[in-house]
């Protein structure tokens, strides 16, 4: 882990390593005065991160979950998402729709990559520069609704720059937003642990963070499941016990959480099966098999927003069985693509990849959205009915 803010005491690290449980995680008595308006102040907005996924933003105690198989651009889908909290809202009068809040990036997948990400802004910054030059001089052909300049005046004395400048001028936004991005990297199921635990004190000093990232949330789930839990019943308390503290500090500090989760296992479809597969255990009480998630009831009883991202395939549903011959064509594609990667750049849009993006948002609202994979982020297609 590149970074780990907060200390847990000598004793919590022992019995952390040995039992393998946070302990008993006590409510501090007292809070020191940053911390207090830390928690009691107002962070920055997230109502504007992505007008598509999210039509009415994303709120305090907001958690979202992204789910699908690999190769489905998890990690990308992600890093996308990041970009928009980073981004200011405007910019020498362009409108760049970010949120410009501080993001904290748990890496526990090690899929990030900090050079790909500041190449990925500054396209995005150069092609909006791009399309407010062309708008300024009416071959934008953008309404006034839709318009990307909010400050003509403000525009123009960017273009009055010069080009040397200009460049000088995007550098040092792109070096601004990434300031508010905090890395932190977990190598081992410790560290991850650790690093959840210690989130409560990492966030009451920095009133800018409205963001935590988790990619992904279930990195660790086969090591723990084999070297540290013993059996499933076990684990899945483990991970109550974890992810009891952990929300509660997502909800004590009024932060939005956005996740990946690897998709391990189908859902069953019988409360049988569920029996079956505890056989073994030592489980009492009766189960609702169809509810089940792996990472314990506490996580999916919190998570309220889910979003599965797939392969969209034209004429097909994610529901659908395609032919063994096709099947095994599309896993040798997505072994050969993995997380997609930005710095493609031979293909047009016409050629690549297209995803499918089914949204279980708030109040169970449902909605599907097909966008596709480019240098400076993701672009939405026409959305699915």
């Amino acid at each position: 882990m590149s970074h780990v803010y907060g200390r847990a005491s000598t004793e919590n690290r022992l019995n952390l390593s040995a039992n393998y449980s946070p302990g008993t995680m006590k409510t501090p008595e007292s809070e020191s005065g940053l911390a207090l308006l830390a928690r009691l102040g107002t962070r920055p907005s997230m109502k504007n991160i992505d007008s598509q996924f999210f039509p009415s933003g994303l709120d305090p105690y907001d958690i979202v979950e992204v789910s699908g198989n690999k190769g489905t651009g998890k990690s990308s889908f992600i890093s996308h998402l990041i970009l928009n909290a980073l981004m200011p809202e405007a910019w020498y009068g362009i409108k760049l729709g970010g949120s410009s809040c501080g993001v904290v990036f748990i890496d526990a997948d090690l899929h990030f990559s900090i050079l790909q990400m500041e190449n990925m802004l500054q396209r995005r910054i150069k092609k909006m520069v791009k399309s407010a030059r062309a708008e300024v001089k009416g071959l934008g052909g953008s309404k006034a609704a839709d318009s990307l300049v909010c400050s003509p005046k403000a525009f123009q004395d960017f273009l009055h720059l010069g080009k040397r400048q200009q460049e000088s001028e995007i550098n040092k936004l792109t070096r601004d937003c990434l300031k508010n991005l905090v890395y932190l990297k977990c190598t081992d199921s410790f560290q991850f642990t650790i690093t959840l635990l210690s989130l409560d004190e990492l966030t009451q000093n920095r009133d800018n963070i409205s963001l935590v990232v988790i990619d992904s949330i279930s990195a660790f789930y086969w090591y723990d499941r084999t070297y540290k839990a013993g059996t499933w019943y076990k684990l899945e308390q483990h991970y109550n016990r974890i992810f009891k503290v952990f929300l509660g500090h997502i909800r004590k500090h009024k932060l939005v959480l956005l996740t990946s989760r690897q998709a391990l296992f189908q859902k069953r479809s019988s409360k049988e099966e569920r029996k079956t597969s505890y056989q073994n255990e030592d489980v009492d009480g009766d189960f609702d098999v169809t509810d089940y998630e792996y990472l314990g009831r506490e996580w999916a009883s919190a998570v309220t927003q889910r979003i599965y991202l797939s392969i969209d395939t034209p004429g097909e549903t994610s529901n659908t069985v395609l032919p063994q011959e096709q099947q095994v064509h599309n896993m040798q594609d997505s072994n050969c693509q993995g997380e997609e990667s930005f710095s493609i750049m031979d293909k047009s849009t016409k050629e690549r990849t297209t995803y499918l993006a089914e949204v279980n948002g708030k109040n169970n609202k449902k909605n599907k959205l097909t966008f596709t994979i480019h240098e400076d982020g993701i672009r939405h297609l026409i959305a699915k009915e």
